[in-house]
């Protein structure tokens, strides 16, 4: 280890070496090597704001100053300056390496004093005013350094992909050209007794061969390059299944109705399912009467928890997985994690977790603290749903018209396209409706085909078991009249009939230019079908629904 090194290390609180002293080798030496790097930047910026100081002091002051450091003095000085500089960029290290290991937020002192709670005679108190003033600063170097780290990551795996890319494009224009010399030897044969025409055939074989592999490295690379957006769901066990209805009622209570199959996962993790404490939640803030006894009391206070986690990472969505993973995080470690990994590194990673642990360790005496692998264990229950496609031709068509003439919120489109991918694929029948239809089903039934739509677009409190009971009584929607339907509006013929084919259930999408409204549902047969089937998923010019809801979210009066 390095002389400078072992000074930084000297220079740390006892709390923070205890934490230094606890990390692995590999991630000592990283964040030392960080720590130096942004000494040294600050250092660089102090010695310019100097040395613009400098440019504004008159000449003859520069003059007066200049005489007074003539003579032998002059290399005492500057060696006097050469190791206060050692000493600035060795002091401000290892405040950074400091603040890298606690944090900013909780002082020294308070770690001494938990310390001394468990009998740390040897460590002194820090005062907290110390504390802060070495602090001033260093999150924002801290939270800008791991920010380069992740976009040279990014910049490298986006080399890496373009580099793939750039050579299965030279590939297809090395086949290119090899078959254009095939063609080339027998256009030579030819036409050998006209050299005008071969000369003329060779410049145009020569730039179609130029452009062919160009076009093909660019666009190969363009595909390497592109995004898409998931949607996810819950894959877990029948018993954790069992509680969706249970889930969904809570989710809704505390305002996270779509992040359902979120919770599911967690109880996945947490227990299997098993009761009563499906949740984990015994040393929940919200258990004001330990213990739980009932899986109904854990999820109450989970989801609670959960929504607080959610709101506090700035969670935008049930896709959004950065903000997901850091909710997450802070659910398995306690909601203080998501405020020190927002103020000290700007997000979530496994690297903060795993500081965030061991200074936790420190602070309480622990051996352990939580589970840093908390993320990827709970994500595993919860997947990406494989891309869908509209493969009918006239619904395609249909799609596009109705885009173009009528105006919904984007996630209202991507019910519709969900359950126009269907059309040609599922056939209709209540007795063999795949009540938990997740990929790929045969039959549905209108209300499964209508829940499918909205579960596989993102909207998960709508289970895929649901009936047309289901869409009436549903707290997720609400009614509207008929004069005010706009594309992903639900339809049904009656607010009071019955399931089992005495209701109807179906998604409104809008006008077509000539005038035709427009719905997408799923039936055993229909003369008003537009996409050329009479039977199973469909866009039909349907007109017998009569009662009328829409997503509350969605609707803007």
């Amino acid at each position: 280890m390095e002389q400078l090194d072992k000074e930084v290390i000297d220079e740390l609180s006892e709390p923070a070496k205890r934490v230094f002293r606890s990390l692995d080798y590999r991630s000592q030496r990283r964040m030392l090597k960080k720590a130096k790097e942004m000494g040294k930047q600050k250092k660089r910026k102090t010695q310019q704001k100097e040395r613009i100081k400098k440019k504004s002091i008159t000449k003859k002051q520069i003059k007066k100053e200049q005489a007074k450091e003539r003579g032998s003095s002059t290399k005492r000085n500057q060696s006097r300056t050469a190791s206060f500089v050692g000493t600035e960029i060795k002091d401000t290290s290892a405040k950074i390496l400091q603040a890298m290991l606690l944090g900013t937020t909780m002082s020294e002192e308070t770690y001494e004093s938990n310390s001394e709670k468990q009998g740390d005679t040897t460590a002194g108190k820090v005062s907290a005013e110390v504390t802060q003033k070495s602090m001033r600063g260093v999150k924002y170097g801290v939270r800008s350094l791991y920010r380069k780290r992740q976009q040279k990551k990014m910049q490298k795996q986006a080399a890496k992909k373009s580099a793939q890319s750039t050579k299965q494009g030279i590939k297809s224009a090395s086949k290119a050209i090899q078959q254009i010399g095939k063609i080339m030897t027998s256009i030579v044969q030819s036409v050998a007794a006209n050299p005008v025409v071969w000369i003329v055939l060779l410049v145009v074989l020569l730039m179609a061969v130029i452009v062919g592999a160009i076009g093909a490295v660019i666009g190969s690379g363009g595909a390497a390059n592109s995004a898409e957006d998931y949607t996810y769901q819950a894959q877990v066990s029948e018993q954790t299944e069992s509680y969706r209805d249970m889930v969904v009622d809570y989710c809704e209570k505390y305002g996270i109705d779509d992040y359902v199959d979120l919770c599911l996962a967690v109880i996945e993790q947490e227990s299997g399912g098993n009761p009563p404490d499906v949740m984990q939640t015994e040393q929940s803030y919200y258990n004001v009467n330990p213990p739980i006894d009932t899986a109904e009391e854990s999820i109450d206070c989970g989801t609670h928890e959960l929504s607080d986690c959610l709101t506090k990472a700035k969670s935008k969505s049930p896709n959004d997985i950065k903000g997901i993973s850091l909710a997450l995080q802070g659910y398995n470690f306690g909601n203080g994690y998501i405020d020190w990994a927002l103020k000290n590194y700007g997000c979530y990673s496994k690297e903060n977790a795993e500081i965030f642990s061991q200074k936790m360790c420190v602070e309480l005496g622990y051996d352990s603290y939580g589970d840093v692998e908390y993320v990827p264990h709970v994500l595993r229950y919860y997947i990406a749903n494989p891309e869908t496609t509209v493969t009918n031709e006239s619904a395609n068509s249909i799609l596009k018209e109705l885009k173009e003439n009528n105006t919904a919120p984007a996630e209202a489109w991507e019910v519709i396209e969900k359950g126009a991918s269907l059309i040609g694929s599922v056939k209709y029948s209540m007795e063999q409706r795949q009540v938990d239809g997740r990929d790929n089903p045969e039959f549905l039934d209108c209300s499964s085909f209508t829940a499918w739509a909205f579960h596989k677009s993102g909207i998960t409190s709508v289970p895929y078991a649901s009936t047309t009971a289901t869409f009436i009584s549903s707290k997720k929607f609400e009614d509207i009249s008929g004069d005010k339907l706009q594309p992903g509006d639900i339809g049904l013929k009656s607010k009071t009939g019955g399931t089992g084919g005495a209701n109807h259930v179906g998604i409104y999408c809008g006008k077509m230019k000539n005038g035709t409204v427009v719905w997408i549902h799923c039936t055993s047969s229909s003369s008003t079908s537009l996409t050329g089937n009479s039977e199973g998923a469909m866009f039909g010019a349907y007109t017998n629904f009569t009662y009328f809801r829409r997503l509350k979210k969605w609707n803007k009066d």
